[in-house]
This record gives structure tokens, C-alpha cells and sequence, in this order.
């Protein structure tokens, strides 16, 4: 391309121009009809160690698995996971999972919704070589009955044991017989020691289970995870419980959180959780009880099993859908929520384990429609994923170039 030098003003237009369609986002949006995690829902996504980006997303009765070795900027060509179609559960509280094993294997976990009201069953699948073919589909919930086991979440420990747990309602259904009263689900889960050859038996964590906020679940020592959960007390309280998973058992459950929230209906608000490397335990959560109201972090500590350093994040009934990550020294938490005709995406930060916490700031912002944001990361950079309806998949790098640190 050339210019006519004799135009200056025409010159220097033309280079504004251009400068400014190379400082737009370089993420490409939804072209109509193309199978992408710009136009698929709920894309979810988690870096490998060698900084590719694979994200699990659904389009049309099918999950799919695609990579992008430029963070998100261009993706592979989307492989199909599920060959048979199937009506797949897809909000931002119940949406399919992606994580990676050893030897480049790729794991794939999902909730299918079957006939009837609130029923499902909990699928996965894993890929072999490095995404380029799934094998057949299993179904991890082995009860075999026609009711709801949804909202699935899947981790894999530093050895490699793969955990997936879900809501469940064999022992409300059980139960209804002589105790039509039953409040909530239960918590299972299932586990595989092989990378997903084979699952375990189903294993009851616990039961009166709030019955559609999403599940918690970080790895924590070698074989362990931990599980974090909005869990209905005595009085219809739901407030949240956390406990930790071994291949065999779990160990007792505590109460997380006393917010005093009593309410007959489902929040459809999940906690998030996050082992730091330090062991700590961080903790994020909505409620709108006596005590907390909005997001609130705080951390579980294992020796008194009780929950310290609770810290209100962000105490607007708006606010909704927090993750919290501690990532190099730094704990890091973000959410999404409404202002005017707009769907925000915010974050705080603390610098010294969450004694001392940043002021919110605002990332990003949209008219559309819109996912809830995700924290991921690659060896060197934290990011949020989020999807809107008008910018498809975007990642957004956090960083600390902020100097107003408030005291709580």
C-alpha cells in the first residue's frame, strides 16, 4: 500500500487509522455459523505447560475440545468429543470441564441433560493423543436411576488421581418415601487412579446439599483434593461446608461459612476455593445473609477448622460468581456483576495473604449477553476468560499496577 505524501493531513488520518485497528483486541468474535469457542457456550479453558490454550466448549448437542497456541488469537480445528448428541447442561454454573494428565492426555467432563425435571448424569471422556480423538463416553454416576446428578467438577492431583464430584438426589429419592420433607441433594464423587481408563465406585460425601450452586474443588497434597459446597443447616440455613477428599473416603466435613442465609430457594450462586502452594486455603462465596451479604473471602485453616481473615469483597447484592487464585505470591479474586444496563467484570487483589486487599477495579464490561469470568493461568501470567455474546472468548492478563491497597 502506498500514500500520497502530498496530503498531509490525509497521511496522517490514514496512519491514525491504522493505528488504531492494531491496538483493538486481536481476539475474533463469533462468525455465524463457524463451530469456535467464540460462538460455542460456556468455553472453558486451562494453559498446558508448554502455554497452549485448550478449551472445552459446547455447540450444538456436542462438546468440543480446541487449542490455540497464541493465547486465544486463533484456534484449532474444534474435535467433537461426544459423537452422540446430547442435550448438555450449559450455564455458567453447570458447564463442561477441560484438564490435563500425563503424556499429553486431555480429560473432558460434562453433565447431560436427561428426560425429566432437574435430572442428568455425569459424563467424561479423555483423549489419548493430544486431542486429535476422544474415546467413548463414560457415564460416571453408577446408580443407574433416571433423576438429577448435575453440575459436575473435576480436578487432578500433582499425581495424577483424577477426582470428579456432582450433586446428587439417590438418597433424596430414597428418603422421600418416609421423609417427603428431604432438603437438598447429596454430594458424591468417583475417582481413577489409570488417567480415566477406569472409574471407582461412588463415594457419598455428604447429603442435604444445596441442589443447583455450582461445586469447589482444588488439588491440595499428593493423592487429595478439597471440596467446598453450599450445604443446608439446621433452620434452612445455606451457608457453605468444605472437606477433603482421599481415594477412598472423605474426611469429616466443617462448616465454612456462618453467614445465617435462610432461604427455600436455590441461589444458583457456587463458592470458588484454591490451595496455594503455601497451604493455605482461600475461600470466595456470595450470600445474602444476616452476617455476609455479596462476596466475601476468607480462608479455611485446617488446624482449627474454622474459617479466618473473612473480608467482605464486595458487598452489592449485584455482585455474583466470584474465583479467587493465589498465583506468585499474589491472591487474586474476580466477579461479575450488574451496574445500569451493564455486565462488569471486576477484580481485587491482596498482596500479603488477604489481610490487606486492593480497591475494585473494572476490566471490562459489555451490553450483551455474557458468561462468568474464570481466572487461568500459564507459567508467567494470570488471566480472566471471559465470553460475551458481541467479542467471543476473550483473556485479559491481570497485573498489579495499582497503588491504592486498602486496609479492611
Amino acid at each position: 500500500m502506498t500514500f500520497n505524501t502530498s496530503n498531509n493531513r490525509l497521511d496522517v488520518a490514514v496512519l491514525l487509522l491504522i493505528g488504531f485497528l492494531f491496538s483493538l483486541p486481536s481476539y475474533a468474535s463469533c462468525i455465524k455459523g463457524a463451530i469456535s469457542p467464540h460462538c460455542g457456550k460456556t468455553p472453558t479453558s486451562i494453559f498446558d505447560d508448554t502455554g497452549k490454550l485448550w478449551t472445552a466448549f459446547v455447540h450444538q448437542q456436542h462438546v468440543y475440545v480446541s487449542h490455540s497456541s497464541n493465547l486465544g488469537k486463533h484456534f484449532s480445528t474444534p474435535v467433537k468429543v461426544n459423537p452422540i448428541p446430547q442435550k448438555i447442561y450449559t450455564n455458567g454454573e453447570n458447564r463442561p470441564k477441560i484438564l490435563l494428565g500425563n503424556k499429553g492426555n486431555v480429560f473432558v467432563s460434562w453433565t447431560e441433560k436427561t428426560p425429566g425435571r432437574f435430572t442428568g448424569d455425569i459424563h467424561f471422556s479423555r483423549s489419548t493423543d493430544g486431542g486429535q480423538h476422544f474415546d467413548a463416553v463414560k457415564t460416571i454416576n453408577d446408580d443407574g436411576l433416571p433423576i438429577g446428578h448435575r453440575f459436575d467438577a473435576m480436578s487432578v492431583t500433582p499425581s495424577g488421581i483424577i477426582y470428579i464430584a456432582w450433586l446428587d438426589k439417590r438418597d433424596r429419592v430414597a428418603a422421600k418415601k418416609e421423609n417427603p420433607n428431604y432438603p437438598g441433594s447429596s454430594l458424591y464423587y468417583a475417582t481413577s487412579t489409570d488417567q480415566g481408563e477406569t472409574f471407582s465406585n461412588n463415594i457419598k460425601v455428604a447429603e442435604h446439599t444445596c441442589e443447583c450452586c455450582r461445586i469447589a474443588i482444588t488439588p491440595t497434597k499428593k493423592n487429595n483434593v478439597e471440596v467446598m459446597w453450599r450445604h443446608i443447616y439446621p433452620g434452612g440455613y445455606r451457608d457453605h461446608a468444605i472437606t477433603t477428599l482421599t481415594p477412598n473416603s472423605p474426611l469429616p466435613s466443617h462448616r465454612a461459612t456462618v453467614d445465617k442465609w435462610k432461604t427455600d430457594a436455590c441461589p444458583h450462586h457456587g463458592p470458588d476455593i484454591d490451595y496455594s502452594n503455601d497451604s493455605r486455603t482461600h475461600m470466595v462465596w456470595f450470600s445474602n445473609g444476616t452476617y455476609h451479604k455479596g462476596i466475601t473471602y476468607g480462608q479455611f485453616s485446617h488446624q482449627s477448622n474454622d474459617t479466618m481473615k473473612i473480608i467482605s469483597i464486595d458487598d452489592s447484592p449485584q455482585a455474583s460468581h466470584p474465583q479467587v487464585k493465589a498465583f506468585k505470591g499474589i491472591v487474586w479474586v474476580v466477579w461479575k456483576s450488574f451496574e445500569k444496563d451493564q455486565s462488569v467484570i471486576k477484580y481485587r487483589f491482596s498482596l500479603d495473604n488477604g489481610s490487606q486487599w486492593s480497591s475494585a477495579q473494572t476490566i471490562a464490561s459489555t451490553n450483551e449477553g455474557s458468561d462468568h469470568p474464570l481466572l487461568l493461568n500459564n507459567e508467567k501470567t494470570l488471566f480472566i476468560s471471559w465470553h460475551t455474546n458481541s467479542e467471543g472468548l476473550q483473556l485479559m492478563p491481570l497485573n498489579t499496577n495499582q497503588t491504592n491497597v486498602a486496609k479492611p
